[in-house]
């Protein structure tokens, strides 16, 4: 049976129906293009017979790789069956990455059990590297020098390469460059003898994989016959060369993205990619998805207009068979705290009048720190919100604490998990302690946990207990590899381990609250739970090079680095995702909304030097993300899209005046309704303050009273 394609449109159906051969496919805002790359890949399979396993689908986030893989599974079930799908790979580039360096990290010099490496325990490195070459940590900002680190890497910069990088590119201030050009190469080979690797090295170590060794390179161009790459206008520098290190051999490379929403060059992603993919790949065919299916035409009109100004870009125009919908409201304030309460009182009416839910309205904003008037605003009005970017599952201390230590047995060489946890719970180690073996380590070119043994030369005061840390470590990984590979019998083990390092002791001694101290035992419970519904084995053939666990011990590597991964992988997928959010308003950056939609958008802040961004205009630099930003922040609305600004902005207690954005400009007044209630009295005297402050209570108090009635 065919897969059916009647629903898709005509360009949608060119798209998958496309033949052998290099393709691109241009999808606008809200033009369908998950469904498209699905039914792409469920036609390869089901009508052209191409084997699951032969297949490489790519993305940037766990979700959209699942979303994609679920439908593809739906579409070929229906006609061709389950089998058809065996061996199917849709994935993210750091999951394909990780895969590939365990089956053969041997051959760039790392074991197949190197840990992954979260954002703290990287720091923690760095600091350490920092003071080693007499530096001082805390002068610096190592979370700054890291970003660097990581920037390097994604553009695949060698040592002295990265050197020149950081000196000439005037990123950094002088002293920021000297100390990261100083401490990336002594970085690097401190992960090395860690057998550690950090999330940006499993694209650099990759590239590095499939460069110097030609019979790896072979066998997976042999092994992906076509590959599918989604959001192609994100790739860094590094992720470029793993797609055409892997196409050598073979053309069948079809990438789906948009340029007019490339926003993330802070990042490393370059539009190059995507805007010069016929160069790389001479016989590529093009093909525009044009027709939205989110927003009405005003909306999309308003979009059009502004990203056509951006010269380097493909040409297409955004449709909708939506109808014109409502006009986009411009609203002036005189100031901020006013234009907050303009939006709160706007979603309280519209809540009222039109009977929408509080999840359908999103408040959009250039940077992070525009938040905190309007969260001040929706509290007053007493309007649930949530703000995307919540606190992870793993980023929370209590598991932290406990995986450290699973870490640590698992890779008796991460130290960055034995500093955490030498002396948690409190036993006596102290810092000077630590520091001491961590120097002697470093010198010897030894891991901390090599060094224990030596304690009580090294560090006589706290030796003993640095031994009796040694030993309980070394009783549990003995206990740990006598265990059988399966859930029940290292969940087990894990609740076992959690008793004889005391932890839910040494969480209840440091929460005051005994209620606070149940909750974060039940997180600690939660993991443990989590061990115990893991599974290994995938249909995966990359996951068949490597041997399936033997004992206990590479049970929970395996686990612990799947968790790690995930969670490096969904930076932009917090807990508190828009989709799954209860009845919330939502509160995101622009660079967070992409992807997401809404039917009631507020973009926030349109102002110069909110939108475009103060910096942009002080450099006199090229405009173009800015504007792909504000399109990006435009194509979130369905049905309607407030942009609002303020003449005014209180900086210590003055007001600031301030002028529109000048991509206001660029969408025709025929789209737009102005509303200006900027003739508001001036807020920086205390008596109009009171009096305007006493006006919107009063105005509250009627919605609230009214609500009641209503009910």
């Amino acid at each position: 049976m065919a897969v059916n394609l009647n629903h898709l449109n005509a360009q949608q159906r060119e798209a998958v129906l496309y033949p052998l051969g290099p393709l691109l496919i241009l999808a606008g805002a809200g033009s369908g293009k998950t469904s498209t790359m699905a039914y792409r890949i469920a036609h390869l399979i089901a009508e052209r017979h191409v084997p699951g396993h032969a297949i490489l689908g790519l993305s940037f986030t766990n979700k959209a790789a699942m979303e994609l893989r679920e439908r593809v599974i739906k579409l070929v079930t229906q006609s061709a069956g389950r089998k058809a799908v065996r061996g199917l790979k849709i994935t993210t580039f750091h999951s394909l990455c990780a895969r590939l360096l365990r089956a053969h990290s041997d051959q760039i010099g790392f074991q197949n059990n190197f840990t992954i490496l979260d954002q703290n325990d990287q720091l923690d490195v760095l600091k350490q590297v920092l003071r080693n070459i007499r530096l001082d940590d805390r002068k610096f900002d190592p979370q700054v020098i890291l970003f660097e680190i990581g920037q390097a890497k994604n553009r695949f910069l060698s040592g002295e390469q990265a050197e020149q990088f950081f000196l000439e590119s005037g990123r950094m201030a002088s002293d920021y460059a000297l100390a990261a050009a100083s401490s990336f190469q002594k970085y690097q080979e401190q992960l090395k003898v860690l057998n550690a690797m950090d999330f940006d090295d499993l694209i650099f170590q990759t590239v590095h994989l499939l460069e110097t060794q030609e019979d790896v390179r072979e066998q997976y161009n042999l092994m992906f016959r076509h590959i599918l790459v989604d959001e192609y206008q994100d790739t860094n520098p590094a992720q470029f060369k793993i797609i055409r290190l892997l196409t050598q051999r073979q053309q069948n490379i079809c990438v789906v993205g948009d340029d007019d929403q490339s926003i993330y060059s802070w990042r490393g992603a370059d539009p190059a990619h995507i805007l010069q993919f016929s160069k790389y790949y001479p016989e590529a065919h093009t093909i525009a998805l044009e027709q939205n299916y989110r927003s009405t035409s005003r909306i999309l009109e308003a979009a059009n207009k502004v990203i056509e100004r951006n010269k380097e870009r493909y040409p297409k125009r955004l449709w909708s068979e939506r109808g014109e919908g409502e006009p986009l409201t411009e609203v002036v304030l005189e100031e901020d705290r006013a234009e907050a309460e303009f939006v709160a009182e706007e979603i309280l009416r519209r809540s009222r009048d039109q009977s929408a839910a509080w999840k359908d309205f999103a408040i959009l904003y250039r940077s992070n720190s525009q938040s905190r008037v309007f969260e001040e605003a929706l509290r007053r009005n007493v309007i649930p919100y949530h703000i995307i970017g919540g606190l992870s599952f793993l980023e929370r201390k209590e598991v932290k604490d406990v995986l450290s230590y699973w870490r640590l047995i698992a890779n008796p060489k991460d130290d960055a998990s034995l500093r955490r946890i030498i002396n948690w719970p409190a036993r006596g180690i102290g810092r000077t302690s630590i520091e001491t073996l961590g120097s002697y380590s470093f010198e010897n070119q030894l891991p901390i946990f090599e060094v224990l043994p030596k304690a009580e030369e090294l560090t006589p005061k706290a030796g003993s207990k640095v031994l009796a840390f040694y030993r309980l470590m070394m009783s549990l990984k003995e206990e740990l590899d006598g265990c059988p590979p399966s859930n029940e019998a290292v969940s087990s083990w894990a609740k076992r381990s959690l008793e004889k390092i005391q932890a839910k002791k040494a969480i209840e001694e440091e929460c005051d609250d005994p209620v606070q101290a149940g909750r974060k035992w039940e997180n600690v419970e939660e993991l443990i739970h989590s061990v115990g519904q893991f599974q290994f084995s995938a249909d995966d053939p990359i996951e068949e090079l490597n041997a399936p666990p033997s004992n206990g011990t590479q049970f929970l590597r395996e686990f612990i680095n799947r968790m790690t991964l995930e969670v490096q992988e969904s930076e932009k997928e917090k807990e508190e995702d828009a989709e799954t959010q209860k009845n919330k308003v939502t509160l995101l950056t622009l660079h967070g909304a992409k992807g997401l939609e809404y039917p009631i958008v507020f973009l926030v802040g349109f102002e110069d030097g909110f939108l475009p961004h103060k910096r942009t205009v002080e450099e006199a630099t090229d405009l173009g993300e800015e504007r792909r930003l504000c399109y990006v922040g435009i194509t979130r609305a369905r049905d309607h899209l407030f942009l609002t600004r303020a003449k005014n902005r209180i900086r210590f207690g003055k007001p600031v005046p301030r002028n529109p954005s000048r991509f206001l400009d660029e969408i025709p007044t025929d789209l737009i309704v102005r509303i200006d209630h900027s003739t508001s009295p001036d807020l920086t005297s205390k008596a109009a303050k009171d009096a305007h402050e006493e006006k919107v209570k009063n105005y509250l108090a009627g919605i609230r009273a009214q609500l009641t009635k209503d009910d």
